[in-house]
């Protein structure tokens, strides 16, 4: 996944690890730079070849972008995001490992004037999240994928909600699996779907402020 988390236990019950993934940014101004993550098999980052191809798609629209990385996982596409110009990254994850990492790799990179992480389960926040600013927002929305089956209602709202309240100019990437159908959303013409399995990744921009995706 992008950088989005998943449930995933041993069968005694515990969380399990495998050996961390070279995981770096890609591009801009501190590619190359590595970050960490602690192994957890219930963060799966975003392979570079699928991020590179993602960031190609956004080029005119990250720089000077506020960019929100909700179900933040390993925070990378918000530090991919920050490397190549967003002005301001906002990390929404509720894992407290997960959150620790962000939290080191945030500082590693020298950018805790630009980002925020606010530790929260990802529907309680969008209930009470703050009013947007109106500059161009980057919003990833890379959700475990089996939120799709246990939480359709929650998520519709989620996806449909940024649609709706993103100021103009700004671009909505939603991740899922590569049998999601992109119809049933708003708009469903104007999402641009690519397939990169077992993901499909799906881009909505918002062109003006008639756009109502309620």
């Amino acid at each position: 996944m992008m950088g989005g988390r998943s449930e995933d236990v041993s069968p005694s019950g515990k969380r399990r690890f495998r050996r961390p993934l070279g995981l770096r940014i890609i591009g801009g101004e501190f590619k190359g730079r590595r970050l960490q993550y602690s192994g957890d098999w219930s963060v799966r980052p975003m392979r570079d070849r699928v991020r590179e191809a993602v960031f190609n798609i956004l080029r005119e629209a990250i720089p000077g972008s506020v960019v929100l990385d909700i179900f933040a996982g390993t925070g990378a596409m918000g530090l991919e995001a920050l490397s190549r110009g967003a002005s301001f990254a906002y990390f929404i994850e509720k894992d407290p490992v997960a959150c620790q990492f962000l939290r080191k790799n945030v500082s590693h990179l020298g950018v805790n004037d630009r980002a925020e992480i606010i530790p929260a389960d990802v529907f309680l926040w969008w209930k009470h999240h703050t009013t947007f600013a109106t500059q161009p927002h980057v919003a990833f929305c890379c959700p475990p994928y089996e939120l799709y089956s246990d939480a359709p209602d929650a998520m519709r709202d989620l996806i449909t909600g940024l649609m709706r309240e993103l100021p103009s100019d700004s671009v909505v990437v939603v991740e899922a699996h590569d049998r999601y159908d992109f119809s049933q959303l708003p708009f469903p013409e104007r999402w641009d779907v690519r397939t990169y399995r077992p993901s499909r990744i799906g881009f909505f921009w918002k062109e003006s402020s008639g756009d109502d995706a309620a």
